[in-house]
């Protein structure tokens, strides 16, 4: 809110609306209070509510949002590019945009693009004619035909040949399809949906993924976070691996899992993400002995050898991200928090010897420098450090 006078820069509404606003409107303009009616009527609208879902944990406001954004562009026929790490879920989404979907009743083709070779990636996708090359004995529709009225999922497609990615961005534009082996152009009809676990657009700038293709596909795209981003999730998706344990396997569902067990989990950084996860769940279900919780002794000892983070985990980002929404972050005093904390552990498991503690700091404290206890010293003057 501006005082009546002031007019608000270009980098103020801009910030505003980085922090939630709806829209920012000066007091002062002549149509301010037209503006704000019609903002109020706007926000009275009610969303349409987002369907349960049962098998997507979504505690947390990320995981939340990303099962929002699945309804809304379900609703559409647009090409969707979902992004995020191995193991986050991808396909998962796909599935979930495929069944709310005017096409739910059409098939769903999944296609891992890495598991193709090269060679053959025209052929299963687009088909061939009989005769097309030694082989071909038969004629074969391709899966993107096979697809008709429903969903394609394209999942690592990064890893799809440029030659292959002209094909289908003709496809994707013209909605036609020619075999292997033939001039006939047939008309299709399937919605795609595309995943990639790496950041395409520098691939695009060394010209090793198409520039249209990925301007085709990525007009809408879903983010979809990292384990250790939805920290608030963990519970949760564990009492669901573990029922689903019990429900595959036929087994008694235990009652729970020990804090102790689940702050191990909470500190583990989960390179594989949700995937991991599951594989860990089932691995310590399987040689579970007795009792009714999985306790700290029960989880495979690589998950508490690997349980203290590296730095870079250290810091929450879904907590990073509320105080950066909110206009709360304050980065200089973040840094130099962080820095206090690591120098104080650091001095007090040394015993407050300053070379010792400078190893103990990692990267920060070993460099060329003759005595290393001098970074410390340092430290300690730049923070005003008295412990």
């Amino acid at each position: 809110m501006w005082l009546a006078g002031q007019k608000p820069t270009e980098q103020h509404v801009v910030d505003a609306v980085l922090r939630g606003a709806y829209d920012v409107i000066p007091v002062a303009a002549a149509d301010a209070v037209d503006r704000l009616i019609a903002r109020l009527r706007e926000l009275c609208v009610p969303d349409q509510p987002t369907p349960r879902v049962d098998h997507i944990v979504t505690t947390s406001a990320v995981s939340q949002a990303v099962v929002t954004q699945a309804w809304r562009v379900a609703q559409t026929s647009m090409s969707v590019l979902l992004t995020g790490e191995t193991g986050t879920g991808k396909e998962v989404i796909s599935r979930l945009i495929h069944a709310w979907s005017p096409r739910s009743q059409r098939p769903f083709i999944p296609i891992n693009c890495a598991a193709i070779p090269n060679e053959l990636m025209e052929a299963e996708l687009f088909g061939y004619a009989r005769g097309a090359f030694s082989g071909a004995v038969q004629a074969y529709e391709g899966q993107l035909a096979a697809a008709e009225g429903g969903t394609v999922f394209l999942d690592e497609i990064d890893d799809t040949p440029l030659e292959t990615q002209v094909k289908l961005l003709r496809v994707l534009e013209d909605h036609v399809v020619s075999r292997l082996g033939e001039n006939i152009w047939r008309q299709v009809d399937f919605r795609l949906l595309a995943a990639t676990n790496r950041d395409l657009e520098p691939l695009v700038a060394e010209g090793r993924f198409g520039a249209d293709l990925f301007s085709r596909l990525a007009i809408v795209r879903i983010h979809l976070p990292p384990l250790r981003e939805r920290g608030e999730d963990l519970p949760s998706l564990v009492a669901l691996m573990m029922e689903r344990f019990a429900r595959e396997q036929r087994t008694p569902r235990l009652r729970g899992i020990t804090a102790e067990a689940l702050r191990a989990l909470a500190a583990y950084a989960w390179p594989g993400n949700i995937r991991e996860l599951r594989n860990v769940m089932y691995e310590t279900l399987v040689y579970k002995r007795a009792g009714s919780e999985v306790l700290l002794s029960d989880l495979p000892r690589r998950i508490l050898q690997g349980s203290a983070r590296p730095l870079d985990a250290v810091v929450d980002a879904s907590a990073v991200r509320m105080r950066v929404r909110d206009g709360r972050m304050n980065l200089r005093r973040e840094i130099e928090a962080l820095e206090r904390a690591a120098l104080s552990s650091a001095l007090d498991v040394s015993g407050g010897n300053a070379s010792k503690a400078a190893s103990l700091l990692g990267a920060v404290g070993r460099g060329a420098a003759k005595d290393p206890g001098g970074t410390v010293r340092a430290m300690k003057r730049r923070l005003r450090y008295r412990g």
